[in-house]
């Protein structure tokens, strides 16, 4: 729940989650903030007459929120089931090693599970095991593999929540002020999240293939795994995130589609949007660019400025994308309208209509905002792929210009200071990569530390909490972020690390 409070009434631990100011016209680095420091009261008191407080978030004697453990026990497996564990290796145990896990199966894997069982081999083996402190349930079938499994549990979690609903016989329409809760662990997350992953994937390369063929796209497919995406995203918005890193192919165009998908929903989840709205915008984004299979794969190549004349027929792209949509006659055309808009700019300087200012519509602005963002954070033939850091930066730049300066900082709040993937050098000397962001204290978030203090690779990297005020061995004092590095930064090869 949140209140307005006068400033004169704000207290340590409590949660600021809006200002009657700009956020940029103020000396905080984020928005949204825990009130940590008596330096931070004076700070609010003399710039601030009204402040929004978040009391799920705050901390406060008066308005205490309660702390999840960083671990929270898995649920017991019956006595008559028994893990599952990889030939001649042990199950992971931490978040490194379910990576590892993650990577290895890619959608070329995933599909080979519909018919036939995937190339590494799976066995029923006795004892506990988990994943990321998840027990593994095993399927009636130990041969079909990971996937399988992992499949199966998304079908779980999906009759769970449909269960749910049916119950109640009532969805709840979320707003801002009652945003959704992170309630399960990201390793759990990640298992539930990579088949659907995956299917995503195929579903892209089913339209995209169709697309080509000059055949009318079949939506179906998509329209069901977008469902599953927004779930996944409601329930943690890391896990989608994390595998869109994980599985990256050669072609630029499946990997935009999914990134869009992904961060149109994880943007919408920020904004408390509803579930259907979310899932709308999630299939937008998959949707973007299907208009440029019709242009020549020579112009979509090309490493060097446009010409005038192919800066023309590239544009065409969106009116073909509007056309193949609306085609389809179950096609939503509020989503119809967001793909239309996608390359609409504040300022008019977009296309394919030059509207501007409030015609272009808050979804199609979300829209702008997150393709300019994934296409810039996606290596291209002609320059390399900007740090997450560097996307947002370049977006604030363009605060005001091309996109309203309020849309702008709200994507900047929910992709954070230091978004997932960011790399950080830490006050121990230790190297470590951004695992996920807490929501309270977003400069405490959780790391992966890749490079020793002596920036020696660490052949196994564990993750630390910062949340938890975790002590640097041998010292008297709390570990913290220094400072972010740029990607490659002291040689680390992303890839490496099964971080790309």
């Amino acid at each position: 729940m949140k209140e307005f409070l006068a400033a004169a009434e704000l207290e340590l631990g409590m949660f600021v989650a809006e200002l009657d100011r700009p956020w940029l016209e103020t000396p905080f680095l984020m928005q949204g903030f825990l009130i940590e420091s008596d330096q931070q009261l004076a700070q609010l008191r003399g710039l601030c007459r009204i402040v929004l407080i978040d009391r799920e978030r705050s901390e406060s004697r008066h308005m205490r929120a309660k702390v999840v453990a960083p671990n929270p026990p898995a649920p017991a497996l019956p006595p008559t089931e028994r893990p599952l564990t990889m030939v001649s290796q042990a199950a992971p145990t931490d978040f490194f090693q379910l990576l590892k896990l993650l990577k290895a199966y890619d959608s070329e894997s995933a599909e080979t599970v519909r018919g036939e069982a995937p190339v590494f081999a799976w066995s029923v083996s006795r004892g506990a095991r988990s994943v990321g402190g998840t027990e593994l349930e095993p399927g009636p079938v130990a041969q079909a593999g990971v996937w399988a499994w992992l499949r199966a549990r998304a079908r779980k979690l999906r009759r769970r929540e449909a269960s749910s609903e049916a119950e109640s016989d009532v969805v709840e329409d979320i707003s801002s002020d009652h945003p959704y809760p992170i309630d399960v662990p990201l390793e759990q997350e990640l298992l539930a999240a990579a088949p659907i992953h995956a299917e995503a994937m195929l579903a892209v390369k089913d339209i995209l293939r169709d697309v080509e063929r000059q055949a009318p796209p079949d939506l179906g497919r998509a329209r069901e795994v977008v469902q599953d995406m927004m779930h996944s995203v409601t329930r943690h918005p890391d896990a989608l995130l994390w595998l869109t890193r994980l599985k990256r192919t050669d072609r630029y165009t499946y990997d935009h589609a999914l990134d869009c998908s992904t961060y149109m929903m994880v943007f919408a989840r920020h904004l408390g949007l509803p579930q259907d709205r979310i899932a709308m915008l999630g299939m937008a984004g998959m949707l973007f660019d299907i208009g440029k299979l019709r242009l020549s794969a020579r112009l979509l190549a090309k490493a060097t400025a446009l010409t005038p004349l192919e800066y023309d027929l590239f544009k065409t792209h969106v009116d073909s994308a509007v056309q193949i949509l609306r085609a389809d006659a179950s096609i939503d055309l509020a989503l119809v309208d967001v793909v239309a808009r996608h390359h609409e700019r504040l300022d008019g300087s977009g296309y394919p209509s030059g509207l501007s200012g409030e015609a272009i519509g808050v979804f199609g602005e979300m829209a702008g905002i997150v393709d300019t963002f994934c296409a810039m954070t996606r290596h291209r033939s002609w320059r390399p792929a900007l740090s997450s850091q560097q996307g947002l930066e370049a977006l604030i730049g363009l605060r005001d210009e091309r996109f309203s300066a309020g849309l702008v900082d709200q994507f900047v709040q929910c992709i954070g200071i230091y978004p997932a993937g960011t790399l950080v050098e830490l006050n121990s000397g230790e190297v470590a990569v951004v695992v996920a962001q807490n929501r309270i204290r977003r400069l405490k978030p959780r790391v992966m530390v890749l490079l020793a203090h002596d920036h020696s690779p660490n052949a196994n990297p564990h993750t630390i909490d910062l949340l938890y005020d975790p002590v640097v061995p041998g010292r008297e004092e709390a570990y913290r972020i220094a400072r972010s590095l740029p990607e490659g930064a002291f040689g680390i090869d992303p890839t490496q690390f099964y971080l790309a």
